[in-house]
């Protein structure tokens, strides 16, 4: 078994789009401030949606080819990360530390203080999981990981030489 080789152009491309859009994410969050208000909406939209999109025109202009796959792999980043965001903000939020005990537990004050706070370790977690995972995402493509291994072509056969054997 060979080498992995990185494809570069892949790697720079997505890594130059996630920065971006994690930038417009980063960006867009310090746009709002709690209590939020109809204004802030589209701000605190953009902080969920930048780097998932950013990534997705990275992909697409790193593998065209790709297109139908990327768009699946980013929605579903878009889509789970504010999950799981969430969660660990409910884990969080009221020890100031994560503490499995009060997911479960103290879900009651974990709201109460996370909506005081304007959901601060949320939007700041969902940007943080979707660079981290954006980023593996983007070593794996570059690494062309789980790729079908080349397949090396016989020389061709010209075709009058396939139908008659060399005489003997």
């Amino acid at each position: 078994m060979g080498r992995t080789r990185i494809d570069l152009r892949t790697l720079l491309l997505m890594v130059a789009a996630t920065l971006a859009g994690a930038a417009w994410a980063i960006y867009n969050r310090g746009l709002t401030a709690p209590p939020y208000d109809e204004a802030m909406l589209r701000p605190l939209v953009w902080v969920i949606f930048a780097t998932p999109c950013a990534l997705f025109l990275g992909w697409l202009i790193a593998r065209w080819s790709e297109g139908w796959w990327a768009a699946f792999v980013c929605f579903c980043l878009y889509f789970f990360s504010p999950f799981v965001a969430q969660r660990y903000e409910s884990c969080t939020v009221v020890s100031g530390s994560f503490n499995l005990a009060n997911c479960f537990t103290a879900t009651d004050q974990a709201q109460q203080l996370a909506t005081a706070t304007g959901h601060r370790i949320y939007f700041e977690a969902v940007v943080v999981i979707q660079v981290g995972i954006a980023l593996l995402i983007t070593l794996h493509r570059a690494l062309n990981l789980g790729a079908a291994p080349a397949m090396h072509a016989e020389p061709a056969v010209s075709a009058s030489a396939a139908h008659h054997p060399p005489a003997s």
